[in-house]
C-alpha cells in the first residue's frame, strides 16, 4: 500500500500504473465528490486522474469507481456495472484524451495513435438508431450500457478537438500541481484556474504561506 498526502492528511491508497507510463495513486473511500468544472465531459473524463502535474491520483482505478463516475456524469443507469476488460477500454480512451488536449494545448497536434483510438471507440460504440420503416418503431444498437457511454465521452472529446474555436480556449489550470485542461468561458473574463474553489483557493494558500515565511 502506498500513501497519498491529501490537505495535510497521509491516507492510505493503492497504487497502479496509467496509460501514459506514470504511477497512479487511487482515491481513497473518502475521496470527494468527482469534479465536473472543465468544461467538457470528455475534459471532466480526463480529470479522472487528480492532480496530474505532480502526485496524479486516479480516481476511476476500479469498476465500482467507473461506475460512479459515469453515474454523476449522468451516462449510465443505476444498474450499469462496468466488466474489469470496459474498464480497461475506459482507462485507455481517458488516457487517449488527455494527451490529445494536451498536445493542443501545447502549440502541437494530437498523434494518430490516440485520435484512432477516439475515432474507434465513437464507431464502434457510439449510440446509433434506426426507425423500422414498416412500424416507425425507434430501434437501438445492441450495445451495453457501459459502452454507449464511453461512446458518448468519444463523441464529445471528437467534438472538442474538430472545433477550431473550442480548441483555442483549451487551457491548463494556473496551479502547477493540478495540471487539469479545461475550457475558458467564450466571451467572458479568462479563467485562471480550472474551479475558483478548489484550485484558485488552493493557489492563494500556498501564496500566502509563502509570503508569511
Amino acid at each position: 500500500m502506498g500513501r497519498r498526502r491529501v490537505k495535510g492528511r497521509d491516507l492510505h491508497c493503492n497504487r497502479i500504473v496509467g496509460y501514459n507510463g506514470t504511477t497512479l495513486s487511487t482515491a481513497p473511500s473518502s475521496a470527494p465528490q468527482f469534479p465536473f468544472h472543465h468544461g467538457r465531459v470528455a475534459l471532466s473524463f480526463v480529470g479522472t486522474v487528480g492532480d496530474r502535474g505532480s502526485v496524479a491520483t486516479e480516481r476511476i482505478g476500479t469498476p465500482g469507481a467507473l461506475r460512479a463516475w459515469l453515474l454523476a456524469a449522468g451516462l449510465i443507469a443505476e444498474a450499469a456495472t462496468p466488466a474489469p476488460a470496459q474498464l480497461r477500454r475506459a482507462l485507455a480512451l481517458r488516457e487517449a484524451i488527455a494527451r490529445a488536449v494536451r498536445a493542443l494545448v501545447a502549440g502541437g497536434a494530437p498523434g494518430e495513435l490516440d485520435v484512432d483510438l477516439i475515432n474507434g471507440v465513437a464507431r464502434r460504440w457510439a449510440p446509433r438508431l434506426s426507425l423500422d420503416p414498416r412500424t416507425l418503431t425507434v430501434a437501438h444498437a445492441t450495445r451495453t450500457p457501459i459502452e454507449t457511454a464511453l461512446g458518448r465521452i468519444a463523441v464529445d472529446a471528437i467534438e472538442l478537438l474538430g472545433d477550431p474555436e473550442e480548441r483555442s480556449r483549451l487551457r491548463t489550470c494556473g496551479l502547477d500541481a493540478c495540471g487539469a485542461i479545461f475550457l475558458t468561458p467564450a466571451g467572458r473574463r479568462e479563467r485562471r484556474w480550472c474551479s475558483m474553489e478548489r484550485c484558485g483557493n488552493r493557489a492563494k494558500v500556498t501564496s500566502f504561506r509563502t509570503r508569511s515565511r
